[in-house]
């Protein structure tokens, strides 16, 4: 798993149980219900396509930022929604279009998230593989290196008789 997951799972949960709060505090309001349970859903719909991106690899950071920001819309409209039932739809709307839009972006980041895993792969495999062949040459080709290299360093090199 890279480093980077435990933290993501935190910022995922943090979603995950704020949707689930905005889902529970529903108040009876001059905007229906049904709106706010459809902005529910398709947010938690977006957090699961953001969870399964970032198990697949993929950088989800920034579709984090933006589902913590549909949240925040959704419980502004939730909490405006009896003083100012108009804007509250329209940040309903905006959350609904932030939702879509994770969930449209998703897809790509897990692809990314999927072809750097495979990069690295083959980054490994072909890297193992010229460390065998390196290995190889020098296991056959070591004597004849080792006596040309000496050869080279002491070919001047006299050796004086002792006694």
């Amino acid at each position: 798993m890279p480093p980077s997951l435990p933290p993501l799972r935190v910022a995922l949960l943090v979603v995950l149980v704020a949707a689930m709060l905005m889902m529970g505090s529903q108040a009876v309001s001059a905007a229906s219900p049904a709106t706010y349970s459809g902005a529910s859903s398709a947010v938690q719909n977006a957090f699961v396509a953001v969870q399964t991106a970032g198990r697949d690899g993929g950088n989800v950071t920034s579709l984090v930022d933006q589902l913590n920001g549909a949240l925040a819309l959704l419980q502004k409209a939730s909490a405006e929604n009896s003083s100012n039932p108009s804007q509250a739809s329209v940040d309903v709307q905006s959350a609904l279009s932030i939702a879509g839009s994770v969930q449209a972006s998703a897809a790509g980041v897990a692809q990314q998230g999927i072809s750097a895993r495979q990069y690295q792969f083959e980054l490994s495999i072909g890297s193992a593989i010229v460390i065998v062949g390196i290995a190889a040459a020098l296991y056959v080709y070591g004597d004849r290196i080792y006596r040309r290299l000496w050869l080279r360093m002491y070919h001047g090199h006299m050796v004086k008789k002792v006694g």
